[in-house]
C-alpha cells in the first residue's frame, strides 16, 4: 500500500501545503485530490472507507517526512479530512472494538 503512493503526487502535496496563502478548505481540497488519484489506482477488494483511511494516513506520514516542517499543518488537514469525510467510519470502528 505504501508504494501505491508516488513520490512525485508526495512532492506535489508538499509544495502545496507550502504555499502559506492557501486556506484550510483548499488544502482539504488539494489532500482529497491527492487522495482520489492514488485510489483510482488501487484495487478495490477492501472497503472503500478504510482503503482511504489508510491512504490518507499514508499521505500524511509521507508529506511529513518529505518535508519535516509541514508535519503540523499536515497533521491538521489530515485530522479535518477524517472527521469530515470519514468521521461515521471511524466511530463505527471504535464501538466494534468497544463491544
Amino acid at each position: 500500500m505504501d508504494r501505491s503512493i508516488h513520490p512525485g503526487l508526495v512532492n506535489n502535496l508538499a509544495m502545496q501545503f507550502m504555499n502559506v496563502n492557501l486556506s484550510e478548505e483548499d488544502r482539504r481540497r488539494y489532500l482529497a485530490t491527492a487522495l482520489e488519484r492514488i485510489m483510482q489506482t488501487y484495487p478495490t477488494d477492501m472497503e472503500e472507507e478504510k482503503t482511504m483511511l489508510m491512504l490518507v494516513m499514508l499521505l500524511a506520514k509521507k508529506v511529513a517526512d518529505h518535508t519535516p516542517s509541514l508535519l503540523r499543518d499536515v497533521f491538521r488537514t489530515t485530522v479535518n479530512f477524517i472527521n469530515q469525510n470519514l468521521f461515521t467510519y471511524v466511530r463505527n470502528l471504535v464501538r466494534n472494538e468497544m463491544d
